[in-house]
């Protein structure tokens, strides 16, 4: 059984609802994979256009920018599937929850333009995972291992 918010109805398609927040109009033709990697290249835009917007004192715009990336958030964090996805799927509440946070407190920092770079920070690791299944998925061999994408390996 999968454990969704009944706010957004299970659809026959997962990720219909995060597609059309996006306003993706291959999803019939794409790979779940490629339809997350494609949410997370629009969650990335959004944000950087937030940033741009509040740079140039244009703060409505940033707001409709911060409100597309959250709507995108949301229908993802809406679809987890907590038995299939285990650990995956705790690991991206958690992470979805954390942005959600993050861009709800920009204009609360003391260098929002830095929270904006944060935030793209934090969902540019994640994208490249997405991408690299997209691409394992391509292969034929989903399940086999992917190798993590250097944005998303720990540098310390």
């Amino acid at each position: 059984m999968m454990m969704t918010n009944p706010q957004y109805p299970a659809q026959p398609n997962a990720y219909h609802h995060a597609a059309s927040a996006y306003g993706n109009t291959q999803k019939g033709t794409m790979s779940g994979f490629e339809v997350v990697a494609e949410l997370y290249k629009g969650m990335i835009k959004f944000v950087g256009q937030a940033k741009q917007s509040y740079e140039k004192g244009r703060l409505d715009d940033m707001c409709l920018y911060i409100q597309k990336t959250n709507k995108i958030l949301m229908a993802l964090q809406s679809h987890l599937d907590f038995e299939q996805g285990g650990q995956a799927a705790v690991f991206l509440n958690d992470f979805y929850t954390g942005v959600f946070a993050k861009l709800f407190k920009v204009l609360k920092a003391d260098n929002p333009a830095q929270e904006f770079d944060e935030v793209h920070n934090m969902l540019r690791p994640v994208k490249d995972i997405w991408i690299a299944h997209a691409d394992n998925a391509k292969k034929g061999k989903p399940e086999d291992h992917i190798e993590l994408p250097e944005s998303a390996q720990n540098k310390e």
